[in-house]
């Protein structure tokens, strides 16, 4: 595990580079995320007028994503996608859909998200529906801001095993070694948790 970690923290500068170039090109490109009348956060209303969200469900959609946004830090770079500390990504699920997408094709597909290779991930519903935040860099610790059930996913290579910290940041919990999972999960004891 220490090798996979220091391999991990080693390659994090070109990972974060190779990120900011990939998002500035998407933004660039797509013209999705234009800045706000009032030269605030982006206005992400024509991607999502683009996806076909009625203005109620892009004014919901957008709530939840400040809500994340107040909780958690980071940057929101699409109408369902914000990028947390060290690479990590929450993803949104859309308004009447079952599992978050990846909108930007970042993931792969533009499809319902599954949990890559080598990543540890974490669902605000059960059965790996709802929001989804996308964990990679061992040592660091991702918050975790759900309360009720959830699940999640381990899918990180062989052996390596997940940390569960609870709201005080104590040491609650470690997961059996990748791959492993739990498709109903308590969030509510947890505060924060460390992927290996």
């Amino acid at each position: 595990m220490t090798v996979q970690g220091n391999a991990r923290s080693s390659a994090a500068g070109r990972i974060v580079v190779a990120m900011m170039v990939t998002f500035f090109a998407f933004a660039a490109t797509t013209g999705s995320a234009g800045a706000s009348a009032d030269g605030g956060r982006p206005d992400f209303s024509a991607q999502a007028r683009g996806l076909g969200l009625t203005s109620s469900q892009a004014e919901t959609l957008q709530a939840r994503a400040d809500g994340y946004l107040a909780r958690t830090g980071g940057a929101q770079v699409a109408v369902n996608r914000i990028e947390l500390q060290a690479g990590a990504v929450l993803l949104l699920a859309l308004p009447g859909e079952k599992y978050a997408r990846d909108l930007t094709g970042k993931s792969g597909a533009r499809t319902a998200t599954y949990c890559p290779y080598d990543w540890m991930c974490a669902y605000s519903g059960t059965g790996y529906s709802g929001d989804q935040i996308n964990m990679y860099y061992c040592n660091l610790r991702y918050g975790i801001p759900w309360y009720g059930d959830g699940s999640w996913h381990n899918n990180q290579s062989a052996g390596t095993r997940a940390e569960f910290f609870d709201t005080n940041g104590n040491l609650g919990w470690t997961s059996p070694g990748a791959e492993s999972w739990d498709d109903v999960a308590p969030w509510g004891w947890v505060g924060s948790i460390s992927p290996c």
